[in-house]
């Protein structure tokens, strides 16, 4: 803590970096603006007042650098969040170390510096949301400032590894070490069906995985299919499998019995490259059943609108990062040669990979530019 003149001067910057909120995509009302400006502008001695004024300038000091470092407000932007809450505390005692350390001016500013990202897509979104501030462009200030606060939010983790799927993008990147290792389009779910928005984490590859449809799929589409004509199983290589994973002889069975309020069984695809999942599937942890795999239709990814998926996440390129997260452990060759009927195999990691399905309307370019997205689950209404 500073005193006399330094005191006053290590104030006055932080009622500067409180001005500069809404350039960060923050709530200019959220730091006690007036009531800062108010203590440093009159001669305040009566101590109850000193005493609340420090208060205040301690609580905005410490919002805003929380704000800077890991986003504002992000809450109600993820629906399922496994990794928040296990770095909390290291983040407060991290901030609360580096805000002890300061006690002048001069070191407040390099505090709020290094707190902020230094990516180059970061910086180009900082610099698109002042442009677009002072042409007053509304409804592109949200989204560069949803954007903004993702960013901060994901990589203040410093995670070394990463990967990062942006549903308006309909795009997944791959990060080590905060760089872009490579990225690729994917396909992303329906606006009936959303891919949901997360934290987690991958910990599994499964090559030749089954496809176990989901409930809502078997009674919706396929059961009307099914009863009218049970071959359809066979020509679209489905088995049916009871509790105890036993196959059974669907052709005698009787469908007339079955709707959604009665079917003990379980409708999944067999293993193969025609197989939904395609040849390679990559299990996340979070409670929506949704997951990244390659898929048996690659003619999807010539879409500029990718939003075709049941919620899943269908990559362009699964093999290339299966082969990166398994250190170049996966068998290309057997997976390219497109078995039929395989017993799907399961390769663990040799360390969880953090995954974040995030919604980011304004995203930066390899090019340097910024590109703004349809709000295609209509978030930003």
């Amino acid at each position: 803590m500073g005193a006399g003149n330094e005191s006053f001067l290590l104030r006055q910057q932080l009622i500067i970096a409180v001005d500069s909120a809404y350039y960060w995509g923050f709530a200019e009302n959220k730091y006690h603006t007036e009531e800062l400006s108010y203590y440093v502008n009159n001669n305040i001695s009566d101590t109850v007042l000193l005493r609340q004024a420090d208060r205040l300038f301690t609580d905005a000091a410490i919002a805003l650098c929380k704000d800077l470092y890991h986003g504002y407000k992000m809450h109600p932007w993820v629906g399922y969040d496994q990794l928040s809450g296990k770095y909390e505390d290291g983040n407060n005692e991290y901030l609360l170390r580096r805000l002890l350390t300061v006690s002048t001016a001069e070191q407040f500013q390099l505090l709020i510096a290094a707190l902020e990202p230094a990516q180059k897509e970061y910086l180009l979104l900082k610099n698109a949301l002042r442009e677009h501030k002072e042409k007053e462009h509304k409804d592109t200030v949200t989204m560069i400032r949803l954007s903004m606060n993702y960013f901060r939010w994901i990589h203040h983790f410093s995670f070394e590894q990463l990967i990062v799927i942006n549903l308006p993008e309909a795009r997944m990147r791959y990060y080590e070490k905060d760089s872009i290792i490579f990225n690729m389009k994917v396909v992303v779910g329906k606006t009936s069906t959303p891919t949901p928005r997360f934290a987690t984490v991958c910990d599994q590859v499964i090559l030749y995985p089954y496809w176990y449809v989901p409930r809502s799929i078997t009674f919706n589409e396929y059961l009307p299919k099914i009863k009218r004509n049970p071959s359809w199983i066979d020509a679209n290589n489905m088995q049916v499998i009871d509790g105890s994973g036993k196959v059974m002889d669907h052709l005698n069975m009787d469908w007339s019995s079955f709707h959604s309020g009665y079917f003990p069984y379980i409708i999944r695809q067999s293993t193969g490259c025609d197989n939904a999942l395609g040849v390679i599937k990559f299990n996340i942890v979070t409670p929506y059943g949704v997951y990244m795999h390659d898929t048996n239709n690659k003619t999807v990814f010539l879409s500029g609108l990718r939003y075709f998926s049941h919620g899943c996440i269908r990559l362009e390129e699964p093999l290339e990062l299966g082969n990166r997260l398994l250190a170049g452990r996966l068998d290309t060759a057997y997976l390219q040669s497109c078995f039929k009927e395989q017993k799907p195999k399961f390769m663990q990691l040799e360390k969880t990979i953090p995954v974040f399905s995030v919604y980011m309307p304004a995203a930066a370019t390899a090019e340097g530019t910024i590109r703004y997205y349809k709000d295609i689950y209509k978030l930003l209404r």
